[in-house]
């Protein structure tokens, strides 16, 4: 188990650090949409990651509504909606008893402020 959630941590990290980089040159929607899917494919591979899975469904839904919003142009109810993953992922971490790894939850926020900082940037 310690291996696996090594394993997606080093994926995810790896695509953070990706994202990071391209989240410099963004400034259409369409780079912003492309981060957005990369962090659900990496939310994905953090699957394990979660305690439950509702917590899980829950997290992905959130990303699949900022990136509805995010294709209907609406690019303040995206950074909305992102900022909402955002405040999931932190309480599943925080909690008494964790229900995300505190260090996914770290990645994956990383991850996301950097497509809220895209979303910014195009709106400009």
């Amino acid at each position: 188990m310690l291996a696996r959630l090594l394993a997606v941590l080093a994926v995810v990290l790896t695509a953070g650090a990706l994202s990071a980089a391209a989240q410099a040159s963004a400034t259409t929607t369409a780079d912003c949409q492309a981060q957005l899917s990369q962090l659900r494919a990496d939310t994905v591979a953090a699957q394990g990651s979660f305690v439950n899975a509702k917590d899980f469904d829950g997290a992905i839904a959130k990303l699949d509504a900022a990136a509805s919003k995010l294709a209907a142009g609406s690019t303040a109810d995206a950074a909305q909606k992102i900022g909402d993953y955002q405040s999931l992922l932190s309480a599943l971490a925080t909690a008494a008893k964790p229900k995300l790894d505190p260090a996914v939850a770290a990645t994956l926020n990383d991850e996301a402020q950097g497509v809220v900082d895209c979303i910014n940037a195009s709106s400009t």
